[in-house]
């Protein structure tokens, strides 16, 4: 059982900073807690006395009559600590602080939320906050906030007090309301992890929203808490999450506002995506997915069936569709057939199905194709666009019969099994019959791009949860089973030498320690050596400066190809070295290293780098301009099962140059796969590397071939 059970299912609260003044915090919260009927003992604790809103307050915490389990702090920072202490020693299981003034100011700030931590973990007390705006349950009527929130299907947790006003307000609009909300501030304890956790035990949330700043984190562990705890949740409960900080300006100031690291934005958003959340842009699309979610049968697919009483609204919603990641296929020729027993034979039916005026002369037209298309087994969804809660302007017998077809309409859609979202040009004006359909489960939407998005961000659940389920398991290459102790071995003798910096021959020796199949290579420390080693490979060999102190070797002139003698190799040697040189006077050069000449193929780049927030990542994508102009990379949070790397490999935009473009061959996608799989767990396993880097790794019609290794280890 979550720990947060006391925070949203208390039996009595006490609210310290309690007070009469009406422009004071307790005020406010005092009234929220009464007049919203909370089902548990409320205490109010006020230094000053008396009586506020007709009930006796206490001195302080010790002097409350029985157990608290909820303690809301309202009070100045310089007087936290010692109410603290009394809450630990009154036994208060969970503290909501909504004061201002700690992490988000500064050192000093940060350091007194140290204290209180350090208070509150000798109690085993959880704190919410400080810097937020306290907690809402539904299951127990319980409002310990200043904002007017009502009961419903979302649960919402966020970092800002003022973007939960906001939404608040959108949300009323929508007769949407909250099972569970929570303002969860500079997250000293608590943190997003802990409340989606408990979300996943809660029976009335359909859907989980997040508004994120950043994940507040003290190790790596915080992040990876956060990843495990989603993926639980998202496996049964949708969630969909705003994450502010994009750009770098956005990100400094979320720093500034509620103490948070920002790591890597595309790390982030692919870990969002690997924990099973969707990401949204805005409070708007958030609702919009709340709505959908609520409301709607779950996605079985991405084909849609568009029916429309116009073909404009029709035809937008096509390309929308193909924007958000739905298919929009001519219908079946037997769903065509009935639909052309019910419309006239002017009316387009392929897809979109265009009543094509219609509706005028028999208004009933919008449901018997709504029946035809429900039951159609290769629809998966329905959007409806166009005009519908508009015909009552035409006369009140309109109205009505609007009215009645809507009625039909929903009972089909809820006897149904497949999602269905409406657009109409009405909906701002809140037309009866509308409000009837929005009242029973179909959202409907003022706007045509919303409908068809909303219908994608359905499907895109659907397709996370399958994910989630295929990469849960255990698909990984075999791996030699003594890997990490050969390899750690090596990155000890570096660490004995005084370096972060492996060589290109130690990072290689890492990677067979791992069971990636790399060309054998060779070390030559005088140029006899070098041509005796070209006598041992033949053929043409790649011959490279290895030194610590040269990172980009072909910067320094460090690297030949096509080498094809021992002659060639004697005098290549000399070269290298004297390039070397050249390039850093004092440079430790260990020698050159000669391998093979590999054949060529599409190039391609897999690494990893650390990440704040989530520790070791895992990166693929094209190489060569790909990486450097267009940046065409996928990540995942390591380590990943092969389901997983093979889903990387897929999010490329440049996925077309390894399926073979223009008439060549298709590389090997699953050797791609399984040298990204290695790579995330020889990271995961080995956390001192900071950085991997192979680059190029060439992707050939059967097997790979690297070759450039990098490893880089944490200062």
């Amino acid at each position: 059982m979550s720990d947060l059970v006391p925070l949203f299912q208390p039996r009595s609260v006490a609210l310290i900073g309690a007070s009469s003044n009406s422009k004071k915090y307790g005020y406010w919260t005092a009234k929220s807690l009464i007049e919203n009927g909370f089902e548990g003992d409320i205490h109010l604790v006020s230094r000053t006395g008396g009586e506020i809103f007709g009930r006796p307050t206490y001195p302080d915490i010790l002097a409350v009559p029985g157990e608290v389990d909820l303690a809301i702090i309202a009070i100045a920072p310089k007087h936290i600590l010692p109410i603290m202490e009394q809450c630990v020693e009154k036994g208060v299981k969970c503290a909501i602080v909504v004061s201002t003034g700690f992490g988000e100011t500064g050192p000093e700030g940060k350091e007194l939320e140290r204290k209180m931590l350090e208070i509150a973990r000798k109690g085993n007390m959880r704190v919410q906050g400080p810097n937020c705006m306290g907690t809402y349950s539904s299951a127990k009527s319980m409002n310990a906030s200043i904002i007017d929130l009502a009961p419903g299907p979302m649960s919402l947790v966020l970092q800002s007090g003022n973007f939960g006003i906001d939404i608040n307000f959108n949300a009323k609009s929508r007769g949407l309301g909250y099972s569970c909300w929570a303002t969860i501030g500079n997250q000293m304890d608590m943190r997003f992890h802990d409340f989606v956790e408990y979300i996943e035990e809660d029976e009335n949330t359909k859907v989980l929203l997040l508004y994120m700043e950043g994940l507040r984190v003290e190790s790596e562990e915080d992040g990876r808490k956060f990843l495990e705890a989603a993926k639980k949740t998202a496996a049964r409960v949708p969630i969909a999450a705003i994450k502010i900080g994009r750009s770098a300006a956005g990100a400094r100031a979320a720093a500034s506002h509620t103490g948070s690291l920002a790591g890597s934005e595309k790390i982030f958003d692919a870990a969002l995506r690997q924990a099973g959340i969707i990401r949204v842009d805005s409070p708007g699309q958030l609702l919009d997915a709340a709505e959908a979610f609520s409301k709607c049968k779950p996605a079985r697919g991405k084909r849609i069936a568009i029916l429309t009483d116009g073909g404009g609204h029709g035809v937008m919603a096509t390309d929308f569709a193909e924007k958000y990641g739905l298919e929009a296929p001519v219908l079946s020729e037997a769903t065509q057939a009935k639909l052309r027993e019910i419309l006239m034979p002017h009316c387009p039916i392929k897809n979109p199905v265009d009543l094509a005026g219609t509706p005028e002369a028999d208004m009933w037209v919008f449901d018997r194709c709504l029946d035809v298309l429900m039951k159609d087994p290769d629809v998966d969804g329905i959007v409806i666009v166009g005009l519908y809660g508009g015909y009552a302007d035409l006369s009140e017998e309109f109205r009505v019969l609007e009215m009645d077809v809507a009625k039909s309409m929903v009972d089909k859609i809820t006897a149904g099994d497949k999602p269905v979202v409406m657009h109409s040009i009405y909906q701002p004006q809140h037309p009866e019959c509308l409000d009837y359909i929005s009242e029973h489960s179909i959202p409907v939407f003022g706007d045509v791009d919303t409908a068809v998005r909303t219908m994608g961000v359905l499907s895109t659940y659907s397709d996370l949860k399958k994910a989630l389920k295929e990469e849960s398991g255990n698909e990984l290459p075999n791996m030699p089973a003594d890997r990490r102790e050969m390899a750690a071995a090596i990155l000890r003798t570096v660490r004995e030498s005084g370096r972060t910096n492996l060589v290109e021959t130690e990072a290689r020796s890492v990677l067979r320690c791992y069971g990636l199949d790399i060309a054998d290579d060779y070390l030559a420390t005088t140029a006899d050596e070098a041509a005796a080693f070209y006598a041992k490979i033949g053929g043409k060999v790649v011959m490279k400066i290895v030194s610590p102190d040269i990172l980009h070797k072909t910067d320094a002139g460090g690297v030949a190809l096509n080498i094809d003698s021992e002659a060639k190799a004697r005098d290549t040697f000399t070269q290298l070295v004297k390039n070397g040189r050249t390039y850093k006077a004092d440079a430790d050069i260990f020698g050159v290293m000669l391998t093979p000449m590999l054949p060529g193929g599409v190039e391609c780049i897999i690494g990893s780098s650390h990440d704040n927030t989530f520790g070791p990542t895992v990166m693929f994508g094209l190489g060569g301009i790909f990486v450097e102009i267009l940046k065409d990379v996928a990540f995942r949070v390591a380590p990943v099962n092969m389901p997983a790397c093979r889903s990387m490999i897929r999010e490329i935009k440049g996925l077309g140059m390894l399926q073979g473009a223009r008439g060549s061959k298709a590389c090997d996608l699953e050797a791609l796969a399984e040298a990204a799989c290695i790579i995330s767990h020889l990271v995961s396993e080995l956390r001192e590397i900071a950085e991997v880097d192979l680059n190029p790794v060439f992707a050939l019609e059967k097997g790979l071939s690297i070759a450039d290794a990098r490893i880089i280890l944490h200062g």
